[in-house]
């Protein structure tokens, strides 16, 4: 195991080093002189020589490269523009509030594709899975932040049921805390739902039509054992594999999802930072993402791996 990861390792850290080696250039891929761009119209000479001196932009690539590097390697990711703080720190202060916001959506996810992917799989072409068909392509349409301002209008503006925005700590209010991440988890979540209906629907669908599946069918076993014995367990790879890229990629899909309901997560962050200009903190939340996306695949072939390893004990 350890031989067979060993090259997933050494790949992991050459795409880690080249999307370093991209967030350096990223002053320079911006048209003009980036620090003009960066201090705007209104600049002195001098502020925007001080301001190149700075984030290096006068020294050559490979040394400002090597010191930015140097200075990741020992958590120092440079000072945001706009708070004067460590960079780092500004990203380790919002990581909670997006990990939340992912972890429940995917739970919320979750705990809506298991039963429909697979009473869909048990019917096919059936009034439910044409049902469920319908809907996911429907979810697939519907731009997340569309269903976030539909789920506002609806359960806090109509209902009144559950506030539309603002953040609790869970430390300080558990109970409030989840009642103003449910809205939120939902949005991020009902597309993320659709993606894996269909996928574990198709999976689910080979599942059944397998020879163990007849036979545990020709033996009496119940539904209940059929489906989640038979079909849940051979189906999980794929889903596993879907929830490893998701929850890699959700960075970008809680962008949006954390400006509309004024979450202060990594996304609102970088909304932000993106608004101000304030580019050590860009860069910063560049590479985390790529960090996260790296380490989340990792993760996932290692739970792939397990899978396929305890499914095989099972049939033999």
């Amino acid at each position: 195991m350890i031989r067979a990861g060993l090259p997933r390792l050494l790949r992991a850290i050459g795409v880690l080093l080249v999307i370093a080696a991209l967030t350096c250039q990223l002053a320079f891929l911006m048209p003009g002189d980036p620090a003009l761009i960066l201090l705007g119209p209104e600049s002195t000479d001098a502020q925007r020589a001080e301001l190149r001196h700075t984030l290096g932009l006068d020294r050559g690539f490979f040394p400002r490269f090597l010191d930015w590097m140097g200075g990741v390697l020992i958590g120092d990711w440079g000072t945001s523009f706009a708070s004067g703080r460590p960079v780092l720190g500004e990203i380790l202060e919002r990581l909670p509030v997006t990990v939340e916001l992912v972890l429940l959506s995917q739970l919320l996810a979750l705990a809506l594709i298991i039963p429909l992917a697979l009473g869909s799989a048990r019917r096919v072409n059936g009034v439910f899975d044409r049902v469920v068909s319908t809907a996911t392509f429907v979810a697939l349409a519907i731009p997340s932040f569309v269903v976030g301002v539909l789920l506002i209008f609806v359960f806090a503006v109509h209902l009144g049921w559950l506030p539309a925005t603002g953040y609790v700590p869970f430390s300080e209010h558990p109970l409030e805390n989840l009642r103003r991440m449910v809205l939120p988890a939902l949005t991020l979540g009902i597309a993320e739902a659709a993606v894996y209906t269909r996928a574990l629907r198709g999976a689910a669908i080979e599942a059944v039509r397998s020879q163990f599946a007849y036979a545990t069918m020709v033996r009496g076993a119940s539904d209940r054992a059929l489906l989640w014995r038979r079909i849940l367990r051979p189906s999980s790879p794929s889903l596993v594999a879907m929830l490893g890229i998701t929850v890699a990629t959700a960075l970008g899909g809680s962008l949006l999802v954390e400006q509309l309901f004024a979450l202060p997560g990594l996304g609102r962050l970088t909304v932000g930072a993106l608004g101000a200009r304030d580019l050590p903190v860009i860069q910063g939340v560049v590479f985390f993402a790529a960090i996260v996306v790296v380490v989340a695949g990792i993760i996932t072939d290692i739970a792939l791996a397990l899978i396929d390893r305890r499914s095989i004990r099972g049939r033999s």
